[in-house]
């Protein structure tokens, strides 16, 4: 009787990087925005452009937070105001104008936040989901937030985001 061989294995293996648990759990790399006294994460991925925002031509007839159009690099962008369409008051004083653009379904939006923080990479281990019961206004364009430093961080959800806006903008006007 022959003994069986082992078939060689021409495939080759892919090398590595060495296991650590800092590197297991990362995420993601987040920019923090602020509206009012909320911070929300924006994924770097998703906003690929931070502007300051220059002319918004307004636009007639739109609510909901549509403050108008911008030129971002020869492109025409819908502008919204997020603390607006929060329905939070508007700013006092002296207002910076910071806008991130999200490009969804071949759109492009300035979403206006009131300031733009740091850079965080968030560990897997603090991601959850958001609960059915959380039913804020504030966090409702959220799939999933984390529990960091700064607190309960609720995550952007761009496309989430953009059909909230979208639907707002179909629905009828009430009369007054």
């Amino acid at each position: 009787m022959r003994a069986m061989q082992p078939e060689s294995v021409d495939t080759l293996t892919p090398r590595r990087e060495p296991f650590s648990a800092a590197s297991a759990h990362i995420r993601a790399d987040f920019f923090t925005v602020f509206v009012a006294d909320q911070v929300y994460g924006i994924s770097v991925a998703d906003a690929p452009t931070i502007f300051s925002l220059g002319e918004v031509t307004p636009v007639p007839s739109v609510r909901g937070g549509f403050i108008g159009l911008t030129n971002l690099r020869g492109r025409i962008v819908v502008t919204v105001n997020l603390r607006e369409w929060l329905g939070l008051q508007p700013k006092a004083g002296r207002t910076e104008k910071y806008a991130i653009a999200l490009d969804v379904r071949n759109e492009c939006i300035a979403l206006l936040v009131d300031k733009i923080g740091d850079v965080l990479t968030l560990p897997e281990m603090g991601r959850a989901e958001v609960p059915p019961h959380f039913k804020s206004r504030k966090i409702h364009f959220a799939r999933e937030m984390y529990f960091a430093e700064i607190g309960l961080i609720p995550i952007l959800d761009k496309t989430l985001l953009f059909n909230q806006l979208m639907a707002q903008v179909s629905e009828p006007r009430q009369a007054i």
